[in-house]
């Protein structure tokens, strides 16, 4: 049964592509670069704002008031050819202020062949439809560092009905790390989105699922293992449920910590230079989260969108989240609310080294208890923002605010609230970048305060061929 599910399943990712296989025939040049970084943040208290932090993958760390710190990326990128080809990146960030310290951002090596990208170690990924702006992916984000992953995915949108439909899928293997509660968890990730779009309406129309799993690892309390081996990661493959060694939760659900998005995004072409973007990603848990009645809980976004990127406004937007309501799980054991990102077995939850790998909207209560913590998971939050591209100045203005009230099995008191006011600019001088940014927080959640920060960024190239 299994096995049946598993050759569906991969021919539904990617089965089309194979069919669609084409061999290499392009050549164009590729480059080795080096990107260096040097800049400088100053806060008027004892703490980074808000967004300055994250949605950063972890290069700066709260606490930091004032301080200067570099970045060294090297790196070749993903060839735009169809021949096979290798990529990679290495990027290290260190910070000086009352102590000195660095550490690895990225590390990956990668090859790219026809449709397909094979990739092992660190990269950083912006996934979802407003990765960015807003309050970035709530569960597929680039607040943590990178988790050291395999993964195999498709270059683009791939084609299968001519210009209507296309197709663009991912899946990967990752590792958490050994300190937390469940030592050495795995980590299982694939996504499947489908592009609708015809040549006579000025209308499209995508359509996608995300499907994360936490398995296996071991108990640090009482040394208890969770099932790994090949049968239980198919069965994880397939939110299947677990077998006779499963926990009694894991036979009636499923095996491991199941949990993803819905996105969907609806585009309409105004004219030869406008565009509007209506965009919804919802959050589901276990198997009630799947469920069309649960649809409600996540982000919901809108945009005008310049089509050229060009203009004093070339984008102007805003982005609503509440993730009030949480449904129920499936009945029986565990019955309740979803309680969104954590999990009684996985109980440092939806984290990566004690940084939430979503939007850090989602506030850790403890963070530095290895043996587990509570996620905030009731959020209410409003964005608003623009971007413009003027010769060679670029700049993004934005609000945000959101409110997080715990969870529903414990509430706070007092429900924290944050509202931030943030200009970033950039301009080009001779194939160097100059960014001048600045940050306001106000709220409850941290006293009010404002940083500065400045950074200088040049592009080397090492060798061209």
């Amino acid at each position: 049964m299994l096995t049946k599910k598993f050759l569906t399943l991969f021919a539904l990712f990617y089965g089309p592509l194979l069919y669609g296989f084409q061999f290499p025939n392009d050549s164009i040049k590729e480059s080795h670069s080096f990107v260096v970084k040097q800049g400088l943040i100053s806060s008027t208290n004892g703490t980074l704002p808000f967004w300055m932090q994250g949605n950063n993958s972890q290069r700066f760390k709260n606490g930091e008031r004032n301080f200067v710190y570099s970045s060294l990326f090297f790196t070749k990128d993903i060839s735009k050819t169809n021949n096979l080809n290798y990529f990679y990146g290495m990027e290290w960030s260190g910070v000086t202020s009352d102590k000195v310290y660095g550490s690895l951002i990225q590390n990956y090596i990668g090859l790219s062949y026809s449709s397909f990208i094979f990739t092992v170690g660190q990269k950083e990924e912006l996934l979802g439809y407003n990765p960015v702006l807003g309050f970035g992916n709530l569960v597929n984000g680039n607040n943590s560092r990178p988790i050291p992953k395999l993964s195999l995915q498709t270059r683009d949108w791939f084609p299968l009905i001519r210009s209507f439909l296309s197709v663009k899928g991912y899946m990967a293997h990752g590792w958490l790390e050994a300190d937390r509660h469940q030592s050495g968890a795995l980590l299982h990730e694939k996504y499947l989105h489908f592009k609708f779009k015809t040549e006579s309406l000025p209308i499209q129309f995508n359509f996608g699922i995300t499907h994360n799993v936490q398995w296996g690892g071991q108990n640090r309390q009482n040394n208890l293992k969770q099932p790994t081996g090949f049968s239980n990661f198919m069965r994880i493959l397939l939110a299947s449920k677990g077998n006779d060694n499963a926990l009694d939760t894991d036979k009636i659900n499923a095996l491991g910590n199941h949990l993803g998005t819905w996105d969907l995004l609806l585009k309409i072409t105004i004219n030869e230079n406008w565009s509007i973007e209506n965009y919804i990603q919802w959050l589901w848990e276990d198997g009630s989260g799947l469920k069309p009645k649960n649809w409600n809980a996540g982000t919901y976004g809108l945009s005008i969108n310049q089509i050229d990127e060009l203009g004093f406004l070339s984008k102007i937007g805003v982005e609503i989240v509440n993730t009030s309501n949480q449904g129920g799980s499936l009945s029986g054991l565990g019955a309740g609310p979803d309680n969104f990102l954590n999990n009684s077995v996985y109980r440092n939850g939806w984290t990566y080294n004690n940084q939430l790998i979503g939007s850090p909207i989602f506030l850790i209560i403890n963070p530095e208890n290895s043996l587990g913590n509570t996620i905030n998971n009731v959020i209410s939050g409003l964005s608003l923002y623009s971007q413009g591209h003027i010769r060679n100045f670029k700049y993004t203005l934005s609000f945000r605010k959101f409110v997080n009230s715990g969870t529903k099995h414990i509430p706070l008191n007092t429900a924290l609230e944050l509202s931030s006011i943030a200009l970033n600019t950039c301009i080009n001088i001779k194939k160097s970048n100059l960014l001048i940014g600045t940050e306001y927080n106000w709220g409850n959640y941290a006293p009010p305060h404002i940083s500065f920060r400045v950074e200088f960024q040049k592009e080397i190239t090492l060798s061209k061929r």
